[in-house]
């Protein structure tokens, strides 16, 4: 009995101290659950924080290039010595701009390094010209607008607003949704970074999810519906 006795106060001694090793390991775990829940909380805001420096950055940026231009299309060679005077004949001749001093241009230049060797079909560097007034730029652009399809000297040009590469990359990926709308003869805009906005039926429809808005349109049944944005 007494050896039974014995065993039993050992057993329990060591349920005890299982116990007591049990507690101990649901408090470590329970700090390292505590920890993880803390260093997501941390890297969450640290995502979040890194997301608004990089819109205030592309913010930024947008607002150095909002008197640019981006011209393409403008062969290797064409400018001779002279950017300026190229660009200036451009636009008096391609787009019956009178040139003066409401159209000074800042600083021009073609983007990347020259080619040593260009070959005849390749591609020309496109050229930024930044004028010294906002509304210079809005002129340049409405008037090549207007053209639609501009050729200058055998060479087919074309006019874009200057954006950072992130912008850039952003409003191409409204290119089918642009597709499908001018099938349908929508009038649309895309505004500044990425913002498809058009109008049916004399509603306003806003999208920034390119998905989204391709939804919307995949579910117009006319093909000719007129819209208007101002």
């Amino acid at each position: 009995m007494t050896a039974v006795k014995g065993g039993i106060e050992s057993l329990k001694e060591a349920v005890n101290s299982l116990g007591v090793r049990v507690d101990e390991t649901e408090t470590r775990i329970s700090r390292l659950e505590d920890g993880e829940a803390k260093a997501s909380s941390i890297s969450k805001n640290l995502k979040i924080q890194n997301q608004r420096l990089q819109e205030k950055v592309t913010a930024l940026e947008g607002f150095s290039r909002r008197q640019n231009i981006r011209i393409s299309g403008i062969r290797e060679g064409t400018e001779g010595r002279n950017l300026e005077d190229c660009a200036k004949n451009l636009l008096s001749e391609a787009l019956d701009i009178e040139m003066g001093d409401y159209y000074e241009i800042d600083r021009i230049h073609r983007v990347g390094p020259a080619p040593p060797m260009p070959a005849a079909d390749s591609r020309p560097r496109h050229i930024i010209v930044r004028f010294l007034r906002d509304k210079a730029k809005m002129s340049v652009l409405a008037a090549a607008r207007k053209k639609k399809q501009i050729i200058w000297k055998g060479m087919r040009v074309r006019f874009f607003q200057d954006y950072a590469q992130e912008v850039q990359e952003k409003r191409r990926k409204f290119d089918e949704v642009r597709r499908l709308l001018q099938q349908r003869n929508i009038v649309y805009s895309l505004r500044f970074p990425a913002v498809m906005t058009f109008t049916v039926d004399n509603q306003l429809h806003q999208f920034s999810n390119p998905a989204e808005a391709k939804h919307f349109l995949s579910g117009l049944d006319s093909a000719n519906i007129p819209g208007d944005v101002d």
